[in-house]
């Protein structure tokens, strides 16, 4: 009898083992499936934030283009204009003044399209006996001669001023003899 008991014992223990390992595979495997599942959630929360991080970085990327292409234009524009100084004496349209300061922006030697804007101011009125100071600001030499031949500025390099007296009334146009696009008009009065 002690072997039907023993034998039955084991049937019993061998049914239990499979049994237990059965539910626990199972436990496992749900958990390993709730495992994954919240692991691909974090990789989405991840692929999400990556994916949000690197739009910001794109958008704050193409923003500082877009300023740095604004800032180059507005400084372009800038170079163009005269700048104004205490030195820098202009009359009001058409009335003449002893001295008359014209100055040759930054760019104007290599942009053949400067037109009014290679030499600032592009017209000047100047008295009788009156002078042009010449301000090279440009990086390209210039020297300025009178369509008529009355008139050569010496050659100025970049950073470099000349001036020119007038003694006699009349209009001379003039133009740059190294930059033949740049044009302007001396009004002697």
């Amino acid at each position: 009898m002690n072997t039907k008991l023993l034998a039955s014992f084991a049937i019993f223990v061998l049914l239990a083992a499979v049994v237990s390992i059965s539910m626990t595979d199972s436990a496992f495997a749900s958990g390993h499936k709730e495992s994954e599942m919240k692991v691909k959630k974090d990789d989405k929360k991840a692929d999400k934030k990556a994916d949000k991080k690197a739009d910001k970085k794109a958008d704050k990327k193409a923003d500082k283009k877009a300023d740095k292409k604004a800032d180059k234009k507005a400084d372009k524009k800038a170079e163009m204009k005269p700048k104004k100084d205490a030195t820098m004496k202009t009359a009001p349209s058409g009335q003449a003044v002893k001295e008359v300061t014209i100055e040759m922006p930054k760019g104007v030697g290599a942009d053949t399209k400067c037109g009014e804007k290679c030499f600032i101011p592009n017209t000047v009125t100047v008295a009788v006996g009156g002078k042009v100071l010449w301000k090279n600001l440009d990086v390209m030499p210039h020297m300025q001669a009178a369509s008529d031949g009355s008139f050569m500025t010496a050659l100025m390099n970049g950073g470099e001023s000349t001036s020119t007296a007038f003694n006699t009334a009349g209009s001379y146009p003039y133009i740059c003899s190294l930059h033949p696009w740049m044009k302007g008009t001396i009004i002697v009065k």
